[in-house]
């Protein structure tokens, strides 16, 4: 299935901006560790500022991101709402255009940022509509291809397209994700599900 970018991003950013404005910008976020709630919203306008600015060196690593945050330390919340707001509607309107399939992982991204405050914020992620089954097959798909590149035995796994979606990008324990039903034993292919690292501790959190 497809969906509209556009629109989806901009769901997932006004849900961000509604749980921040009554949060303890200070707080720290479980699912990344390392950031509190100010630095998820520094990168998350970093990374529009960086898309209208051509700033893609060393996309999507740590570097790229640790300067986004860095770059958004000394500027108040509401600031960086307000530079994330006035920027976003052109992405959005490029992501809504026939090219916008392409910069799907702005969408990903975003959506990921959502469900960690949302977990942090102790509430259940309120995604955009249509986000998950759209997600799930295409990470799933991404994987298969890993595995056949990497020459081992094809293998399946199900498992509710939220925990996929979070799973992927690094949300999940490694005893979580061995828990889903996989076709066979995964351990030769797991480095390859883990798309940022796997989480050190579970995060026990659901979907809305």
């Amino acid at each position: 299935m497809e969906i509209d970018l556009g629109v989806a991003y901009r769901s997932a950013r006004e849900e961000v901006i509604r749980l921040v404005t009554s949060t303890d910008e200070a707080m720290k976020v479980p699912a990344t560790p390392l950031w509190t709630v100010h630095d998820v919203c520094s990168h998350l306008a970093g990374v529009v500022e960086d898309g209208q600015t051509g700033n893609f060196a060393g996309a999507p690593g740590e570097p790229w991101t640790a300067a986004q945050v860095e770059r958004g330390r000394s500027k108040p919340l509401q600031q960086l709402i307000e530079e994330w707001s006035e920027r976003s509607p052109a992405l959005e309107a490029t992501l809504s255009s026939p090219d916008g399939q392409g910069m799907w992982q702005a969408v990903a991204d975003v959506s990921t940022h959502l469900a960690d405050l949302a977990n942090a914020c102790g509430v259940p992620a309120s995604l955009p509509e249509g986000f998950l089954p759209w997600i799930a097959p295409k990470l799933l798909g991404f994987f298969e291809t890993s595995v056949a590149q990497a020459g081992l035995e094809p293998i399946s796994v199900s498992a509710p397209d939220f925990e996929l979606f979070r799973g992927r990008f690094g949300r999940r324990t490694l005893e979580e994700v061995r828990a889903y039903d996989w076709s066979r034993d995964p351990s030769d292919c797991l480095d390859s599900f883990f798309i940022f690292g796997v989480a050190a501790s579970s995060l026990n959190e659901k979907a809305s």
